[in-house]
């Protein structure tokens, strides 16, 4: 007995000792961090997939992602120093350059026609029939700032314009970019409709709390929103956080790009796997999405010139006031994603 309870002690030193080197190389690793929507949200899951895939230890650094209300506010938060990186939409990023402060995109995270939904209450479904109907409605949306428009209420208001309705004849609610909020809105009653992105609306609909009312990614929606193609999900940050560390940039560019070629390499039920989500119903929804639209995400972070085009013909549509001369170019920095033929 007291061999074996020595044994024992010796096991669980040699453990600790261990456990005490793996505490200091993981101590060492250095921090970045970065804000992005969520958890779970479609267009920043090749974001959440770098620390579950060992990427960023790969790299010799520990990538701590928060989780932020908005893309807008994720991105405020990196303009305060509080973050160094925050995942967006690319076609809000002129709004912070024309109130003097300045932005960059680093590598794009998705592409293609936008995969949102309008989804109305389900004692709606006859009273509102089109998006026309939608004129004196409430929409349940997430709201970034005083100042800054987030990505989906610019979307949104387009596409409320393409049926002759001004932004201000809807009433917005915010409502915060997730599963629970989305849920929460249209169960409560206290919207009449939310715009959201798959797999929420998906999922939405299966658990019966709101019906389709119309879908941007639908062939048959007639809606023209002008530069549908346009740049949608980046990583973005500061010209003077990239310029203070571009070792650090660099490295994040990279964990994304080995990220995204993980996901084109592997099927969406290993993806969603990997997310570790407890939820079967939005674990399915993720896995559909990510099935049905198999381009959905950028195969190495590039912006595609022909995205860029479109992105300017979206911004100019959703009346941003650009500076003369301004170019989008000037919001994009892609020394770690420019590739050598377009």
């Amino acid at each position: 007995m007291e061999r074996r309870a020595a044994l024992q002690t010796l096991l669980a030193c040699a453990g600790a000792l261990c456990g005490g080197r793996t505490l200091a190389g993981d101590a060492s690793a250095r921090l970045i961090r970065i804000n992005i929507p969520g958890p779970h949200l479609l267009p920043f899951l090749p974001i959440e997939l770098i620390p579950l895939l060992g990427f960023d230890r790969a790299l010799g650094v520990h990538l701590a992602i928060r989780y932020m209300p908005s893309g807008v506010q994720a991105l405020e938060n990196v303009i305060a120093g509080d973050a160094a990186f925050a995942g967006i939409g690319f076609s809000v990023l002129p709004n912070f350059s024309t109130q003097g402060k300045p932005v960059v995109a680093l590598a794009t995270l998705s592409s293609g026609t936008p995969p949102y939904a309008v989804l109305i209450r389900n004692d709606l479904t006859h009273s509102i029939r089109s998006i026309r109907a939608l004129k004196g409605r409430s929409i349940g949306i997430p709201l970034g700032s005083a100042t800054t428009k987030t990505y989906l209420q610019t979307l949104m208001e387009l596409w409320l314009e393409a049926y002759g309705i001004g932004s201000d004849e809807v009433r917005w609610v915010p409502t915060t970019m997730n599963l629970d909020g989305m849920h929460g809105a249209l169960a409560s009653g206290s919207v009449d409709a939310v715009f959201c992105e798959e797999p929420l609306s998906g999922t939405l609909v299966r658990t019966r709390v709101g019906s389709v009312l119309a879908n941007l990614a639908d062939p048959r929606n007639p809606a023209r929103i002008v530069g549908r193609q346009h740049l949608r999900a980046v990583i973005a940050s500061t010209p003077e956080t990239v310029a203070a560390d571009p070792v650090r940039a660099e490295r994040m560019v990279r964990m994304l790009q080995r990220s995204l070629a993980w996901i084109r390499r592997t099927s969406p039920d290993q993806i969603v796997a990997r997310l570790g989500i407890t939820s079967p119903e939005q674990a399915a929804g993720i896995v559909d999405a990510i099935r049905r639209i198999p381009d959905l995400y950028s195969p190495d972070g590039a912006f595609l010139a022909s995205e860029v085009r479109s992105t300017r013909e979206f911004i100019v549509a959703s009346r941003v006031r650009l500076p003369a001369g301004f170019s989008i170019r000037h919001l994009i920095d892609d020394r770690w994603v420019a590739r050598s033929s377009r």
